[in-house]
């Protein structure tokens, strides 16, 4: 097998989630000072869940578009033209000088950030059955790079210049992805494994994919570890910024933090991880340490905080680099490979959805009380951990398991 599509894919994914964890720690604290001086009569931590949940909802809606129309039209054309979205929604953030011209931003950006049902499903054509659970974790160690140097740039930038240098800064880095992607990534379907089903029928692969016993099971787990992650992600440089007094650099060193330990996880030890202990229960580790990660995140006293939450933010990084990769393969497994590209589509506009739930539902818990979004998260992780746990016991998560091995 060629190992250069495989690296310029990692690398083109990087760059767009890249250009994601730069904005990620700056976005609430603007979108909150954008949404005070706009005098709309809302609560501004609910419109700042406003601005992050429409980014999220536009992904609910494009995935399986992008998703199904790979398996039809190619992986290539999909990846080059989602970036190019992505760049023009990254300039108008860039010049955003009002709430309304800042959600639209987050719109079209939403749209175009859509694209990784089809990066996954590239990954699934050029990867055998017995290698898919590591190499999923190459997402996840993208993502977790863009968190490494992100959030710091980010941070940088918003201290020289603003939303406008980030916005500028990151449009330019999808158009650099566009360049990489069209000279050096070639398609992965051929004319075989195509699918000739029209792309308006991509969502009904969410409600086949439910139906399916463990396809099904799983993405409930992943819908509500999701809706349970975005809760703290969307309100943690809020609560740095207002109860412990961090700013913007601080809470991007934070972040990327969590971006060291993901990559390391997800991109050296998940394979090792799942041949150790097998995906179910790896799933099962990885949600405890998450809820423990999250729960702990508005409580240290401020003399441990520094020491405390880099310890919650280890915890959150190992669950997150356990859980994601363990529903991305164990779906993949057991779905045939004309689908790929819809199923896993299916399962990223789920998931988006959960961000859009997430950050709306935090944004009010917030406006309560701070530790609400953190309390409220932990909960809702208990619960797909019992179903966690009970697909395990069913007997319906180990023969994908067994399949890795082979």
């Amino acid at each position: 097998m060629k190992r250069s599509p495989l690296l310029t894919l990692f690398l083109t994914i990087f760059i767009d989630l890249l250009g994601f964890g730069i904005v990620i720690p700056i976005l609430p604290v603007f979108s909150k000072e954008l949404a005070i001086q706009s005098g709309i009569s809302w609560d501004a931590d609910i419109l700042t869940g406003v601005v992050a949940a429409s980014y999220s909802l536009m992904q609910f809606v494009f995935a399986p578009i992008w998703g199904s129309v790979s398996d039809h039209r190619g992986r290539r054309p999909i990846i080059l033209g989602s970036v190019l979205v992505t760049s023009l929604g990254y300039f108008i953030l860039g010049f955003s000088s009002s709430f309304w011209m800042l959600l639209l931003a987050r719109v079209i950006s939403g749209m175009g950030s859509a694209n990784i049902s089809a990066a996954q499903a590239y990954i699934a054509d050029i990867t055998p059955p017995h290698e898919r659970a590591k190499r999923m974790g190459m997402i996840g160690a993208a993502f977790g790079l863009g968190f490494v140097f992100g959030p710091p740039i980010g941070g940088w930038l918003a201290k020289a210049g603003g939303m406008h240098y980030i916005g500028i800064t990151t449009g330019v880095l999808c158009l650099f992805n566009f360049a990489l992607a069209w000279f050096t990534l070639p398609e992965s379907l051929t004319d075989r494994t195509r699918d000739r089903k029209p792309w308006y029928q991509s969502f009904q692969a969410i409600g086949t994919s439910l139906k399916h016993p463990l396809i099904g099971a799983l993405f409930l787990i992943n819908f509500i570890f999701i809706v349970a992650f975005s809760m703290m992600q969307t309100n943690a440089s809020l609560l740095w910024k207002e109860e412990f007094g961090l700013n913007n650099a601080q809470s991007g060193n934070l972040f990327g933090f969590i971006g060291v330990c993901s990559a390391v996880i997800q991109g050296l030890l998940i394979g090792r991880f799942t041949r150790w202990m097998g995906a179910p229960k790896l799933l099962m580790l990885g949600i405890v340490l998450l809820t423990i990660g999250i729960t702990g995140i508005p409580f240290p006293p401020e003399p441990w905080f520094y020491l405390l939450t880099a310890l919650c933010l280890l915890f959150i990084a190992l669950g997150n680099g356990m859980i994601m990769p363990s529903v991305n393969a164990l779906i993949s497994l057991n779905t045939d490979p004309q689908s790929q590209g819809k199923t896993l589509g299916a399962l990223q506009s789920t998931g988006a959805l959960a961000r859009g739930i997430g950050p709306l539902v935090a944004g009010f818990l917030y406006s309560v009380d701070f530790h609400f979004p953190y309390t409220g998260a932990a909960l809702l992780l208990i619960l797909s951990l019992v179903l966690a746990w009970r697909l395990s016991r069913s007997g319906l998560g180990n023969a994908p398991v067994q399949g890795t091995g082979s």
